[in-house]
């Protein structure tokens, strides 16, 4: 079986990493931007790909999907790997999504037995090729169909993308106090390690939590020179409010 790897953005980088841990090969890697190839055949152009692949893996953003399928024959196997675009973004009758539940960053070290991977396959000779490839490099997979992936992919969003710019905010204002700005960081951890034996509403704490309004106009007065961060704590707190109180969900938090 002969293995295309397209793509030069984060997700391949650990893809490529992760293939060569399981011993397994790609025999060519589509990488116009990056030298890295991590000792695959290199290519830097379609013009120079050969056309005899069985499998191809696409490592692109969802927008570039439609478009690298152009190049590739309706006999292979296409599989993509875009928790926000459905399986039908490959028109190739051979195809597979496998979105990762994982922040991929260049350069990280990442153990890739413990990512879960959320994967629909188009037919039995695909999945057998995920058999065969890609359960051999990452670690637990469920299956799940395009709605399922886009209602985890939002909550990714609010789990990791958003709360890492919550982090953002954070820093920015202890820097402003004249703090460290790793100050809060074993909070973060602590709190983190909660999550593994409770569910989220059983340890929010805080004072939209105790519904302590003094304390949160201080903040909406301090958060004044920033509006928009502003804008979010009241809508956050407006939320949290309603979720803790004003439906009675989840036994009260101590702060």
């Amino acid at each position: 079986m002969r293995i295309a790897l397209i793509g030069n953005g984060n997700l391949a980088w650990h893809l490529s990493r992760a293939m060569r841990h399981a011993r397994l090969h790609i025999h060519a890697h589509l990488c116009r931007h990056n030298d890295e190839s991590q000792g695959w055949e290199l290519h830097r152009s379609w013009d120079t790909m050969p056309a005899d692949f069985d499998v191809y893996f696409v490592a692109v953003p969802d927008s570039a999907i439609a478009e690298v399928c152009t190049h590739i024959s309706d006999k292979s196997t296409v599989v993509h790997f875009a928790g926000g675009s459905d399986i039908q973004a490959i028109p190739q009758r051979h195809r597979a999504v496998c979105w990762p539940c994982q922040t991929l960053t260049r350069g990280t070290e990442i153990d890739y037995s413990t990512i879960p991977v959320l994967y629909e396959c188009a037919d039995e000779n695909t999945e057998r090729i995920i058999e065969q490839t890609l359960k051999k490099a990452w670690g637990t997979w469920t299956k799940a169909d395009g709605k399922q992936r886009l209602a985890a992919h939002a909550a990714a969003v609010f789990s990791n993308n958003f709360t890492n710019h919550m982090q953002h905010i954070a820093h920015q204002l202890l820097l402003e106090a004249g703090l460290n700005p790793q100050l809060l960081h074993p909070m973060v951890k602590a709190h983190m390690q909660l999550l593994d034996n409770h569910e989220p509403s059983q340890v929010q704490t805080g004072p939209a939590r105790r519904n302590d309004l003094i304390t949160v106009e201080k903040h909406t007065q301090l958060l004044s020179k920033h509006n928009d961060w502003k804008k979010l704590y009241e809508l956050i707190t407006e939320d949290i409010i309603n979720t803790h109180h004003n439906k009675g969900e989840g036994p009260r938090a101590k702060d």
